[in-house]
């Protein structure tokens, strides 16, 4: 992340849920900035004007209304050429837990078989789509946002995650054609899913590729080659993905030191702790953790009010 960007995330304003995350982000300057996203993200700008890459892509322009879905693990670059205080930009992005979003294929491939299909389909990982002018997507996209904000009862969180789903299947059923593929049936997926669960689930261990490639029936090469295909990235780099995730969590939820949080989560140098944070996050933990400190004493003022 270059110079000036922090000016970018201190205007962040964050609304959880079990399984998922709802930020808003505000910039008053003309900066650029990168950010990586462990799980896929769902974007929609709400004022001002910014230009984006993902990965190697061309430049695009996007534009208060549009909405943009990015898998796991994609590099956004970002340019904010007239971004001031007068014109404000503004977005909100909401980060999905990636299970989930497993979860919801698991259900399209149930239904398809009911309906006679005979191969199951899977989500492109290496695939992000634009969005614009959908107005059944930007109605499930408002319904969702008023969630995170306004519903505070204890159905919250089921509500919100009932409404993220819809949300999802709309993107998913708009696109198709670019982020769904059909599988060939000789990779069963549930193999894959299961591996990657346990990668998640078990970051802080030691990686172990053959044992790994036997847990989902395949060679070590074909197992490699197949888990870069369905997640867009190496089992090494989505274990390392994976850490990072929970350090923020445990960052963001305690006193614990850069450190502790470094060991616990399974690294070895916490100079390269911080090297990766830095790399994932654009920021080094302690600037994380100070960031958070002062969003959660409330010295950053909400600056967007109305999605």
């Amino acid at each position: 992340m270059k110079d000036g960007a922090e000016k970018l995330v201190e205007y962040r304003t964050a609304h959880y849920s079990a399984m998922s995350e709802a930020s808003t982000y505000l910039t008053n300057q003309r900066v650029s900035v990168g950010f990586r996203f462990f799980n896929p993200i769902v974007c929609r700008m709400i004022t001002g004007y910014k230009i984006m890459r993902v990965d190697q892509s061309d430049p695009f322009a996007f534009h208060p209304g549009e909405l943009i879905l990015v898998p796991p693990g994609k590099h956004l670059a970002i340019d904010f050429p007239f971004a001031d205080p007068d014109n404000p930009t503004a977005c909100m992005c909401i980060e999905i837990d990636r299970e989930n979003v497993s979860n919801i294929i698991v259900r399209i491939n149930e239904a398809r078989r009911r309906a006679g299909y005979r191969k199951d389909v899977a989500l492109n990982w290496n695939e992000f789509a634009l969005y614009r002018g959908e107005a059944m997507i930007d109605a499930q996209f408002d319904r969702l946002a008023n969630l995170y904000v306004n519903e505070h009862s204890e159905f919250r969180d089921v509500r919100i995650d009932a409404s993220l789903t819809e949300l999802i299947v709309c993107l998913l059923k708009a696109q198709a054609k670019r982020l769904l593929i059909e599988s060939q049936g000789n990779v069963p997926d549930t193999a894959l899913d299961a591996v990657a669960h346990e990668l998640a689930q078990k970051a802080q261990g030691r990686l172990d590729p053959e044992r790994l490639a036997r847990s989902a029936g395949m060679s070590t090469a074909t197992f490699f080659r197949h888990f870069r295909a369905k997640f867009g990235t190496t089992p090494a780099k989505f274990v390392s993905q994976a850490r990072i995730q929970k350090a923020r969590a445990l960052l963001a939820a305690n006193n614990a030191s850069v450190t502790e949080v470094a060991f616990e989560v399974g690294f070895q140098s916490v100079g390269h702790f911080i090297r990766v944070f830095k790399q994932e996050m654009g920021e080094t933990p302690g600037d994380y953790v100070r960031r958070n400190m002062r969003l959660s004493a409330g010295k950053i003022e909400n600056c967007v009010q109305e999605f």
